[in-house]
């Protein structure tokens, strides 16, 4: 093994994010374990090590007897070429022990871009690509986020899916390994009783695609009696009960994120339409006020940062924010800590905000506005005015904000050119009210995303616009804001029309997935990285239209290849949720 780590450590770009030593670590006791886990984060360490979901299992796991949690992430391509040329095998980051030495290797599936990752990481550790090929030798792969709550296009490769909270499910999981250990059961034994008792459990391999006309996709049937037809998404009943990130990893490469992140609230309760998280994160569960500001004081201490990141899916909904944020900078009053508060919601209370918050970092503000007109925010759910908009970006102005960003989703059910002028008009009236305020025009940074029908939401049955649409939206865009202090950043429409096409697709896109793979793809979600040529030679190498499947109006009623997974919001709920989308459009 000593072999592999000089291989990692000589040749390659930031050997420092291989070296596994950062603070607050706390893997140990490997032989003496009962059960050992790594965690697998499907993309770059600077990513990986500032995912708070993955911080919160290693402590979880790391907090049970008996049981060892390592960590490990997916090396860059030139890590990946050299460890190919010289033979090596992908390790975890503080045993420096080769994966397959261990129990479990489970993956965080946060976003639909990281699936060729997951075959990068289980091809250098040595490990069969298919779950079919695995035997007992081999460690169970397990995986859970986002894409568990519509697992089929990794079906092929994972050996069991836990959806929802990953407190509620890796527990239960490691407490059954640990028994079947001294029993000595067989793999088919061990993952049948996974399935039969573990909260959130989905293993593929006891269930078989079954073609349903009315949408070409396939949805999942039992070949068992005994194993369930439809499975809960598990959840923690209090947020109080997930760990408190008292000593959280301090890398020694640069992250993303170099902050203490504390996770206030869990859930949404603003149910946008298009919105996957705030649809199945439920229900809605908030730490209390004592206990982040204990979490706070014990994590800087312990850390060094001097950012307090208070993270939910909108920290505006905290039922005690103002009393939280007081607390918080009477806490820290003199030692150059700020906070950030992301996932503000412009309304009537964020006009209010920024004189409560003077210590927050004031790189800029966000506004997650979603659509330029009232009109289609209406639709979509997103209760949020332009007058609240204008109120709240001067309120930020004349607290010391200088940059504002604002998000869009083009590409909505329902979208028409007066629509998207709106985008550029409202950014327009933002930066204006930036001169009444500091005489001079505001900064309006517009990010444009493309709209995704994502599984388990009111909008899962629309139909992704085409490429030549949205192209048309880019050029309309970057037009009207041609010579203007708006400046308008798109995601690249290729890619999310892959997006679309893994969120909504069945099992069959798998075989799609590993042809891309086996083609060169690594880390899509990176500009520099993704190749759409490539994708859509596997695309057709497999004989799959990826139009046929993000471009289709589903029909509602009809089983979807994620509707085994049940979630809190039940399809009635997201089929009523539709019903008024297309009443506010006129269409119904």
């Amino acid at each position: 093994m000593e072999h592999d780590i000089d291989i990692m450590l000589s040749g390659v770009r930031r050997p420092v994010q291989y070296v596994g030593l950062e603070v607050n670590a706390r893997c140990a006791g490997f032989t003496a374990a009962e059960v050992s886990v790594a965690l697998a984060f499907p993309d770059t360490y600077a990513i990986g090590i500032s995912h708070l979901g993955s911080h919160v299992l290693y402590h979880t796991l790391n907090d049970l007897p008996g049981v060892a949690c390592d960590r490990t992430y997916c090396p860059a391509p030139d890590a990946e070429r050299l460890m190919r040329d010289e033979k090596g095998r992908l390790f975890g980051w503080e045993s420096r022990l080769p994966l397959d030495a261990f129990d479990v290797l489970g993956f965080s599936l946060s976003y639909e871009l990281c699936v060729t990752n997951v075959l990068t990481m289980l091809d250098l550790a040595g490990l069969p690509l298919r779950a079919a090929d695995r035997d007992e030798t081999h460690p169970l792969i397990v995986a859970g986020d986002a894409l568990a709550d519509s697992p089929e296009p990794m079906a092929p490769f994972i050996d069991l899916f836990l959806a929802g909270d990953g407190e509620a499910t890796m527990p239960a999981l490691v407490e059954l390994l640990r028994r079947v250990k001294q029993d000595g059961a067989p793999r088919e034994k061990v993952l049948l009783e996974a399935a039969r008792t573990v909260p959130g459990a989905y293993v593929p391999r006891f269930y078989v695609p079954e073609p349903v006309a009315e949408t070409g996709l396939s949805v999942p049937r039992p070949v068992r009696p005994d194993v369930p037809e439809r499975i809960e998404r598990a959840h923690l009943a209090d947020l109080s009960a997930s760990p408190a990130m008292e000593a959280p990893l301090v890398p020694l490469a640069e992250g993303v994120h170099e902050r203490v992140m504390i996770e206030i609230m869990r859930g949404c309760p603003n149910g946008c339409r298009f919105c996957q998280a705030g649809h199945v994160r439920l229900p809605v569960r908030w730490r209390p006020v004592d206990d982040i500001v204990r979490i706070a004081r014990r994590a800087i201490d312990a850390t060094g940062y001097d950012e307090i990141a208070l993270l939910s899916l909108s920290t505006s909904d905290y039922p005690r924010l103002d009393e939280l944020i007081d607390r918080l900078r009477a806490e820290f009053a003199g030692e150059h800590v700020s906070l950030s508060l992301p996932s503000l919601r412009v309304d009537a209370q964020l006009k209010h905000l920024p004189k409560l918050t003077s210590d927050v970092r004031k790189g800029g503000l966000t506004i997650a506005a979603e659509a330029g007109s009232q009109r289609l925010r209406r639709a979509i759910g997103k209760r949020i005015s332009e007058a609240d908009m204008l109120a709240g970006v001067r309120a930020a102005y004349e607290a010391g904000w200088r940059k504002v960003k604002v998000y869009f989703i083009a590409g909505l059910p329902g979208e028409t050119e007066a629509d998207i002028d709106a985008i550029a008009d409202l950014c327009r009236r933002l930066s204006a009210t930036g001169r009444e305020v500091i005489d001079q025009p505001g900064a309006i940074n517009a990010g444009v995303s493309w709209f995704v029908p994502k599984p388990h939401t009111p909008m899962q049955w629309e139909p992704m616009a085409g490429e030549d649409y949205f192209w048309s939206v880019r050029r309309r865009l970057k037009e009207a804001t041609r010579r203007s202090p708006v400046h308008v950043k798109f995601h690249r429409i290729e890619r999310s029309i892959l997006e679309g096409v893994i969120a909504r697709g069945d099992r069959r896109v798998g075989d799609a997935i590993e042809r891309a793979w086996r083609r060169g793809a690594r880390l899509d979600a990176w500009n520099e990285h993704f190749d759409d040529d490539r994708w859509r030679a596997a695309f057709a190498a497999v004989g799959i239209d990826p139009d046929a499947i993000a471009r289709r109006t589903l029909e509602v009623g009809v089983p979807l290849p994620w509707s085994h997974i049940r979630c809190c919001r039940s399809e009635q709920f997201c089929a009523d949720g539709r019903g008024r989308m297309l009443e506010a459009l006129g269409e119904r």
